[in-house]
């Protein structure tokens, strides 16, 4: 299990230094993230946290998407959501968050299928939101780590608890930064 430890431990650190460089408001973020997803991927298949590691696929398409998207936008700044836009992302969250908790129940041995469905729908929609460079993707990172903090605990894989803690951390400073570099724009 040495190896699952060391696996762990180099997805915690790109994992930290990834939302560090989303805080700074740096595309390099994207690159640093596909380091943090490889590891996961490994590392919550092996955990049997399916919902995780579905996350995990999803990061790296939307990872791809993000860092086009923001290599080819001319706004280099964070942009806030309209109503609708807040409404139909929270619309989502719950529709996926009702999908994929009861394919979990039903068709997986996921350990934590409420939470672990809970963390996916908001970090996919948290991801979708990130690649759009859109601030309100904060709330939904912030409140998956948390949930994550949790699990991860409960999973003891503690390295992965403690990220999950920092992470959350770097999210609230992080959408302080992005609200005021959209004053400063």
């Amino acid at each position: 299990m040495l190896i699952m430890k060391i696996i762990e431990w180099i997805g915690v650190i790109s994992g930290i230094i990834a939302v560090y460089l989303l805080y700074r408001n740096s595309i390099y973020t994207w690159v640093t993230g596909y380091i943090n997803i490889l590891c996961f991927l490994i590392l919550f298949w092996h955990e049997k946290l399916y919902g995780d590691f579905a996350v995990q696929i999803i990061f790296l398409i939307l990872g791809i998407w993000g860092w086009i998207n923001w290599h080819n936008s001319k706004a280099s700044f964070p942009q806030k959501l309209t109503f609708l836009g807040n409404l139909l992302a929270l619309l989502f969250t719950l529709l996926v968050w009702d999908g994929v908790y009861m394919y979990f129940k039903i068709y997986t041995k996921c350990t934590y299928p409420i939470a672990e469905s809970l963390i996916l729908s908001l970090s996919i929609s948290g991801q979708i939101l990130t690649a759009l460079r859109k601030l309100e993707n904060w709330y939904y990172w912030i409140i998956a780590d948390i949930i994550m903090c949790i699990v991860y605990y409960y999973k003891e894989l503690y390295p992965t608890s403690i990220y999950a803690i920092i992470i959350t951390f770097i999210g609230v400073f992080g959408l302080l930064r992005w609200k005021k570099l959209m004053k400063g724009n």
